[in-house]
């Protein structure tokens, strides 16, 4: 749909952004309907194939999971032909077109705090509402500054400003922090990714105080939110046009107005062909120079004030490893991490230590890890600032499954995954080209109650240190095995001078990848009151990873008054399965410990032990307390009767369709007191018995033998019967009377006396 000069619904939309911004149905219908336009299936060979195009086309992704090897891509002809030498096939899209006809552009009230159709997601006023009452909840963690506006804003004050919510403790930490920079909605229709960043503001902020890795986090780290970075455009998507620029005007004349902002950073601008577009209607259009955009100079003028220029001027120039900081660029939608480059498929300077973050963050949200580069390149994207220009470590997230992401699959999935991913991100922030490569904490626990632990019992620690949490895409990151496990108590481990102690491995040994930590701490001499567990990990290539951290609360001494231990045991034979069932305080430090024999025990929980003979035992169950001046232990035990599991040999012999059975048993236990047969739906008993079967076949025959114990054996064979061999005696030839035979001989006789005579 083209209009003469500029837009009438550009100027429409902007001229009422601030003041009413709710728009007519008819305006926002055709830009809708020119969203629809060229809307194309295309299959690929594969979902590698399909990911790179989401990778490289995602300014025209309309729908479609690349894992599936189909897209939904709004293509021009020209798109088209670039396309197809990657494309099974490119058909138009007329299903997914008449679904989306049915979906018809909301105007918004004055009133809407959520947009239409989605309550899980804040309209931009809503947003920085929202932002705004955190500063007022948290204010000594939370500060909400302008940053910069938007295109509309900054030409007649009838727009939007763009703002940062920042985030740390304001009274603790070093003076010079680690900055985390997160920004979202760069891109207006992706509409899960600000209320991903919002929602970490609030669950960070929540926690603040009471949980010890948010505390370390927020006094180590500053965490700065760029919620909305493309506002205006938001206003439009808000609507449910699919609109993915800022809404710069002042070059198209059609509806499709706008500047990409992630083509328009400074760094690598317009640096390849085709990297971008110069087509002002483009979804891809660059602008007219690097850096044109105000909301691309506000958030490039912020991240300059936040990180010093750590790498050179060569493109070849690699930031130093020990780095700090991170930005993550969060879209929608496809479900990948990245990291640069997006213009070529070299590596980037640090690009080992990216693909190790980025693996791991993939890691928690369980998305693909990948190289920015797609079927096509791509340039004056976010990273170009903060990785490009500064060295600091930067990804972009591609959350989710569409652009309008269902409150359902949001709230379910896309939410809780990144959540996990970006409080990862924060936790390796300090080093993010360094930590990454060590290995983990996972499953960490302690013995409190209510996060108590009284000062006369032994505080347990368990966890597992793992140096395998990366994604397997593509091989992966290498894992080597854990050498180190360490703690501190009450001192960050990183100051200098800090009390290490070397924490030993569940099983004695530190020689894989994943290690079980079991480890008794005594708080007999800490004071009453609040400590903090401080834990890190070494694996065997000298690779340190992150930081973990635990809450206990040391409470006055109690008397500890020992359950009654009691257990549960059942037995095959020799082999016996026992059960601790006492009813115990988690919380409380006990040890149980097994007896069986006079030589064999275990310290499991719930053991399998095998006796080495049938006979009478008294096993036992035996708990004390961790703690100092234990009261005396507590042991039950009961008598076993345990035997041992009779043998049995069966053999067989046959001739036609009867068969001899014989079974020899033997059992330790005692003698053979029966043998029971189950043949040819007969029931038989006897060591040797017989049967005969009414046809030829294959038939099973079960033989159960009983001890005088009443210990039993079962075992089954299967026996094959032929049908006896009937002989058909041969068909006798013709035969003569006795009578017959008698008068041919008479009369031969009678001519031979005749022929003597006449001689």
């Amino acid at each position: 749909m083209l209009l003469s000069s500029v837009s009438v619904v550009a100027a429409s939309l902007i001229s009422g952004l601030a003041a009413s911004p709710h728009q007519s149905v008819s305006q926002l219908a055709n830009l809708q309907q020119l969203s629809h336009d060229n809307a194309m299936q295309v299959r690929f060979a594969n979902p590698a194939q399909a990911r790179l195009a989401a990778i490289s086309l995602h300014d025209a992704l309309l729908a479609g999971r690349w894992q599936d090897s189909t897209l939904i891509l709004q293509l021009d002809a020209q798109a088209q032909a670039r396309l197809a030498p990657h494309a099974v096939s490119i058909t138009p899209a007329y299903v997914w077109q008449q679904q989306q006809s049915a979906i018809q552009p909301q105007a918004l009230a004055d009133s809407a705090t959520t947009i239409p159709g989605f309550p899980c997601y804040a309209t931009v006023e809503a947003t920085y509402s929202q932002a705004e009452q955190l500063v007022r909840d948290y204010p000594d963690y939370a500060s909400w500054q302008k940053i910069g506006s938007g295109w509309s804003q900054s030409k007649n004050n009838n727009g939007y400003d763009l703002y940062v919510l920042k985030i740390s403790n304001r009274k603790a930490g070093p003076v010079n922090k680690a900055k985390l920079l997160i920004n979202s909605a760069i891109h207006a229709r992706e509409y899960a990714t600000a209320a991903l960043t919002l929602a970490f503001a609030k669950d960070l902020l929540s926690k603040a105080g009471s949980d010890a890795d948010v505390d370390w986090m927020l006094q180590q780290n500053e965490v700065h939110l760029v919620l909305q970075t493309n506002p205006e455009g938001r206003k439009i998507a808000e609507t449910g046009v699919s609109w993915r620029k800022n809404i710069n005007d002042t070059a198209c004349n059609s509806s499709t107005f706008g500047v990409d902002l992630n083509r328009n950073f400074s760094f690598g601008w317009f640096s390849i062909p085709n990297g971008s577009s110069a087509n002002s209607c483009d979804l891809t259009y660059r602008g007219v120079s690097a850096g044109s955009e105000p909301e691309v100079q506000a958030l490039q003028a912020y991240a300059r004030s936040l990180y010093p220029d750590q790498r050179g001027p060569a493109r070849t120039d690699a930031a130093p490893a020990d780095t700090a900081g991170i930005h993550l660029d969060i879209h929608s939608f496809s479900e990948l991490v990245l990291w640069p480059w997006g213009d070529t498929e070299t590596p980037a300077p640090n690009g080992t230590a990216l693909k190790a973050l980025g693996h791991r963050l993939a890691w928690f949200n369980g998305y693909v890890p990948t190289q920015s580069i797609g079927l096509y390149p791509t340039d004056g994207t976010s990273d170009g600032v903060s990785y490009g220009e500064l060295g600091v470590a930067a990804i972009t997230f591609e959350i989710g499954t569409a652009f309008f992401e269902s409150c359902a699959n949001y709230e379910a999935n896309v939410l809780p995954d990144n959540l996990r991913a970006l409080y990862y991100a924060l936790r390796v922030n300090t080093a993010p080209y360094l930590l990454p490569a060590g290995p983990d904490l996972t499953q960490l626990s302690l013995n409190t109650s209510a996060g108590n632990i009284p000062r006369n019992q032994l505080l347990q620690l368990k966890a597992v240190a793992r140096d395998n949490q990366s994604s397997g895409f593509s091989g992966g990151v290498a894992s080597q095995p854990i050498s180190r496990v360490e703690m501190t108590l009450d001192q960050w481990p990183e100051v200098s001078g800090a009390n290490t102690v070397a924490i030993e491995a569940a099983d004695g040994k530190y020689d894989s990848a994943s290690e079980n930590i079991n480890h008794l701490l005594d708080v007999t001499n800490l004071s009453e009151g609040r400590h903090t567990l401080y834990l890190r990990a070494k694996d065997s290539a000298g690779n340190t990873g992150p930081v973990y951290a635990q809450y206990f609360t040391v409470t006055a001494p109690v008397e500890l008054v020992l359950p009654e231990p009691d257990f549960s045991v059942e037995c095959q034979f020799l082999r016996c399965q026992f059960r601790n069932t006492t009813v115990r305080d988690a919380a409380a430090s006990l040890q149980f410990s097994w007896l069986f024999t006079a030589t064999a025990s275990s310290n499991d929980t719930n053991p399998v032990f095998t006796f080495p003979a049938p006979g009478s035992y008294t096993p036992a169950l035996t708990v004390k307390a961790d703690i100092s001046a234990p009261p005396p232990a507590k042991s039950r035990s009961k008598t076993l009767q345990v035997y041992a599991e009779p043998v049995m040999e069966l053999t067989h012999s046959c001739q036609a369709l009867s068969c001899n059975l014989n079974a020899t048993a033997s059992s330790a236990n005692g003698a053979i007191s029966s043998v029971q047969w189950t043949v040819n739906n007969q029931t038989l008993s006897g060591n040797s018995v017989s049967v005969t079967f009414s046809a030829a076949g294959t038939y099973p025959v079960v033989a159960l033998a009983t001890d005088s114990a009443g210990q039993q054996v079962q075992k089954t064979i299967n026996i094959s019967v032929t049908a006896p061999v009937v002989v058909t005696p041969a068909e006798p030839a013709a035969s003569q009377s006795s009578g017959g035979s008698f008068g041919l001989s008479l009369l031969s006789f009678l001519l031979w006396c005749g022929w003597q005579r006449r001689r």
